[in-house]
C-alpha cells in the first residue's frame, strides 16, 4: 500500500504507480485532491482492445476533437493538457488488468506512453501520475 499522500506530494514521484487493489481508490481520490491535483477516473472494465483503450481515456480527459486515436496522438494529447489546466494530474485506471489480460501487448504500449508522459511533465516539474489498479 502506497503513502498517496507523500507519492503525490512532489513531482519528482511523477510515474506509473501500480495498486492491487481498487479499494484504494478512495485513498487516492483523497490524496490527490488534498495535493491539490486534478484526478480523473477511467475505468477500463469492458476494454479489451487498443481502439476501447484510447476511447476510454480520451472521453475520461475530454480529448480535443482532433485527437487522431492513435498511440502518438495519446502521448501529444496526455503531453499537453491545455484544455484542463490544473497544478498536476492523477489518472486513475480502474481494472487496468481487464485490459492487460485481453490484450496484453497493446496494454505494455499503453504503460509506456504513460510512463513517457509522465517524463515529460516531471522534466517540467508538474506532478502527473498514472495509477493502474487490478
Amino acid at each position: 500500500m502506497e503513502d498517496w499522500m507523500t507519492v503525490f506530494g512532489s513531482h519528482l514521484y511523477s510515474g506509473v504507480h501500480v495498486t492491487p487493489a481498487e479499494t484504494e481508490e478512495t485513498a487516492i481520490r483523497e490524496a490527490a485532491a488534498a495535493n491539490g491535483l486534478d484526478y480523473t477516473a477511467i475505468g477500463l472494465r469492458d476494454v479489451v482492445d487498443k481502439a476501447g483503450f484510447l476511447s476510454a481515456v480520451a472521453t475520461a480527459l475530454r480529448f480535443p476533437a482532433y485527437f487522431g486515436m492513435n498511440w502518438d496522438a495519446l502521448h501529444d494529447c496526455l503531453t499537453d493538457l491545455s484544455w484542463q489546466p490544473a497544478a498536476g494530474y492523477v489518472l486513475y485506471f480502474a481494472a487496468f488488468r481487464t485490459f492487460a489480460q485481453a490484450d496484453g501487448m497493446e496494454a505494455d504500449v499503453a504503460n509506456h506512453v504513460l510512463q513517457s508522459a509522465a517524463a515529460f511533465w516531471r522534466e517540467n516539474e508538474v506532478p502527473f501520475f498514472a495509477v493502474l489498479a487490478a
